[in-house]
């Protein structure tokens, strides 16, 4: 995470001002105080600090004491004895050992018992199986209550505040590489509950209340006996940024399955925050809790649809809700259902539904359902078309019979698809996934900009005026086109150099609000090229 802060203090009549000048001027955005001028000021962020550590900390031992001396962060003053604690030292450590790293992609996560992502985030065991059980450790698996004499809820919730509790109390936020999804990612793939059948996996440990004898032995929480366990043993990524968590099959002992759960969460969408509300609602509360709506006398809905422009967000809300409710997520294509060999299709679809059932909760979402599922006609295509359609209507009037299953969809053109499908029991709730507002602008800028580093004068709430009726995608890719014009700039000044074998320090790159102007630019003019090529289609058509 990047933290921008700046150092300010005065003039002084003592013999280590001399040396602090030496000191401040070694960092990049010092600037001196001129004639009439108050104070000196360094500009600088969490990446230089810990890079000049020594030297900061020197600097900061000298002026800490001095009246006139300043350290501010967001308009917030700070105390700079914080900076000084020993986790900012192991912290700069750390950092210094990753820029040294010859396999910086795999530094971070050493995949000891209690790392999350983090070498410096440890304090609860992640990897149960990789070390014996000690009275003294903490688990993941602790966080949780008993909602019944044979099941285990974990509680995912506090044992996410749990880790961002020990990020807070070592100050690891402070680390540039660090960012919350590391650990994010390995709660997401934890089961949501543990069964305890039989006692070769998991026991329940007990504490004796010697003051109540009446009351014998209260349980506690569960305990990891062996090195395998019902889910949650195994963690790793897939490159399409799913979290795989290899799990036992209730039918085979030797085989396992690939359990697929998303990683994106409702954090990384910006822009549509009245949709996610009406969303979560309709999938994340019947799953967490089922008695709610058991108390009102209806049914979740097992089918819905979204629909709206390209580029807003559909695919990212679906795969966020498969995470939220941990679901494996299945994503479907056109593509991957159809077949030109006879019944086929049919075959691939019923397949699709099966491996929902199978590794439940889940969630399918199938992408552009206009391609499988357009009004039927008549004809010689039209009836094989017709068969397609039919089995997903049976499909999704049957769902119930597949367990806890919930079906998405997305489509540009609703008006495409067939009517039957639409009808109450099979996709009767639809959603229309809109361009962001104003406020949704901005909120996408934020999220697109994450980690970028951004110029002083950028106003990303003035600047969403600018791109007020874009969609999401649309933003985003003028954030990325905006760095681009950064890099252009670079390298046509020989600021950076193709050449050259050396490692430079680009921390001078810095994108402002003109590269945000020159990739609007872009975006406006490939919007006007899009346009044009579809009406020159057109054309051609009548």
């Amino acid at each position: 995470m990047d933290y921008k802060f700046s150092i300010r203090f005065g003039k002084q009549a003592c013999p280590e001002y001399h040396t602090v000048l030496v000191y401040a001027s070694k960092f990049r955005m010092y600037l001196p105080a001129k004639e009439g001028a108050a104070f000196h000021v360094i500009e600088t962020d969490n990446r230089e600090v810990l890079a000049k550590y020594a030297v900061f900390t020197k600097l900061i031992e000298i002026i800490r004491h001095w009246s006139s001396m300043r350290f501010i962060h967001d308009g917030v003053e700070m105390m700079p004895e914080d900076f000084l604690l020993p986790e900012k030292q192991e912290i700069a450590g750390c950092y210094h050992r990753y820029l040294e790293s010859e396999a910086k992609e795999s530094y971070c996560d050493d995949k000891s018992p209690s790392c999350w992502g983090c070498r410096m985030l440890k304090g609860i065991v992640l990897h149960h199986d990789k070390a014996p059980f000690s009275q003294n450790a903490k688990y993941w698996y602790q966080f949780g209550a008993f909602t019944d004499n044979k099941t285990w809820h974990i509680n995912r919730e506090e044992l996410s505040r749990a880790v961002e509790g020990v990020v807070r109390t070592k100050s690891i936020e402070f680390c540039p590489i660090f960012e919350y999804t590391f650990f994010r990612r390995y709660i997401s793939a934890l089961p949501l509950m543990v069964h305890l059948p039989d006692p070769r996996n998991w026991e329940i440990v007990y504490r004796t209340d010697t003051q109540v004898n009446s009351k014998g032995w209260e349980s506690l929480h569960i305990k990891h006996v062996t090195a395998s366990s019902e889910q949650g043993d195994e963690a790793e990524w897939t490159r399409d940024g799913l979290a795989a968590s290899r799990v036992k099959d209730e039918t085979s002992s030797d085989a396992k399955y690939l359990r697929k759960v998303p990683v994106t969460t409702f954090a990384d969408i910006g822009g549509v925050d009245e949709i996610i509300k009406n969303i979560r609602i309709m999938i994340e509360l019947p799953l967490k809790k089922p008695k709610l709506f058991e108390q009102l006398g209806v049914k979740a809905f097992r089918g819905i649809l979204l629909w709206g422009d390209p580029g807003n967000g559909k695919t990212l809300i679906a795969k966020a809700i498969a995470h939220e409710v941990n679901a494996h997520f299945i994503p479907v294509s056109g593509p991957d259902i159809l077949d030109k060999q006879f019944g086929q299709s049919e075959h691939n679809l019923r397949d699709i539904f099966e491996e929902a059932r199978k590794y439940q909760p889940s969630v399918i979402f199938i992408d552009e359902i206009d391609s499988i599922a357009q009004t039927r006609y008549s004809g010689e295509s039209g009836k094989w078309y017709s068969t397609l359609v039919n089995q997903l209507l049976a499909l999704m009037d049957g769902i119930s019979d597949f367990g806890n299953v919930t079906v998405l969809a997305s489509t540009n053109r609703p008006d495409l698809l067939d009517a039957a499908l639409l009808r109450p029991g099979r996709f009767d709730y639809k959603l229309e996934i809109r361009k962001p507002s104003l406020p949704g602008c901005k909120r996408v800028l934020e999220i697109a900009t994450r980690g970028m580093p951004i110029a002083e004068d950028v106003d990303l709430f003035a600047f969403a005026e600018s791109v007020s009726g874009y969609s999401a995608a649309e933003i985003t890719f003028l954030v990325k086109e905006a760095a681009m014009v950064r890099l252009r700039k670079a390298l046509e000044a020989k600021d950076v150099s193709m050449d050259s074998d050396d490692e430079q320090d680009y921390s001078f790159l810095q994108i402002d609000m003109s590269d945000f102007q020159s990739a609007l630019h872009m975006l406006k003019w490939h919007r006007r090229y899009v346009n044009l090529t579809y009406s020159l289609k057109d054309k051609k058509l009548t």
